[in-house]
């Protein structure tokens, strides 16, 4: 079983992440190392997604927590207090539990592209599993689309604003071999008080 290895003992966070070819990705390598993350980012209280580079494997794939996506989905939800993020309510949410339901499933991006970010950024609060203790402030696209393959092989692409659009650009930042810390404004311990 692999684990989430830290910073100063991964040499791949620092490399560019190589695509899996089409043909691959129901292979048992892949699907094993999907089935790998999937169960590391379950037993994570506050991670909310991983990328292939921090357990080690130099290829670009992410997955993004049900946790995080049901997050955003009651974060828009008229039943929920606004986010950090003031986007406005989708009331479609509330009244249909099947997409709760679908959103609270992990969902895993290979061979993902950013393909669109707004030019409005935001600081947003950020932290990593792959740098434990840390938290830091980071200017992100308050927008962001990706374009990629689920783990059946089936393109999707996939727009985001506020929580999910940070997401994506953290993850993506993993792929090229750039971590939250090069490109934050402030860095600070967990124990300071956090700017929340």
């Amino acid at each position: 079983m692999r684990s989430i290895l830290p910073e100063h003992k991964n040499p791949i966070l620092r490399s560019v992440a190589k695509p899996i070819p089409i043909s691959n990705i129901k292979n048992k390598r892949i699907q094993n190392l999907i089935k790998e993350m999937q169960a590391l980012l379950t037993k994570e209280e506050f991670g909310v997604a991983l990328a292939a580079p921090q357990v080690g494997e130099p290829v670009r794939l992410f997955i993004i927590s049900g946790k995080a996506l049901l997050r955003q989905a009651q974060d828009k939800s008229p039943l929920h207090p606004k986010s950090d993020y003031e986007e406005e309510p989708d009331l479609s949410r509330a009244v249909h539990p099947e997409r709760n339901r679908r959103e609270s499933r992990d969902q895993v991006y290979i061979n993902p592209e950013l393909v669109k970010v707004s030019r409005a950024k935001t600081n947003k609060h950020e932290g990593c599993l792959s740098i434990r203790g840390k938290w830091g402030e980071v200017p992100r696209a308050e927008k962001a689309t990706v374009r990629a393959y689920d783990e059946n092989g089936t393109p999707f692409t996939r727009g985001a604003s506020g929580f999910l659009a940070h997401i994506f650009q953290h993850e993506m930042d993993h792929l090229e071999g750039i971590l939250y810390t090069d490109k934050a404004t402030a860095i600070y311990d967990e124990k300071d008080d956090k700017k929340d």
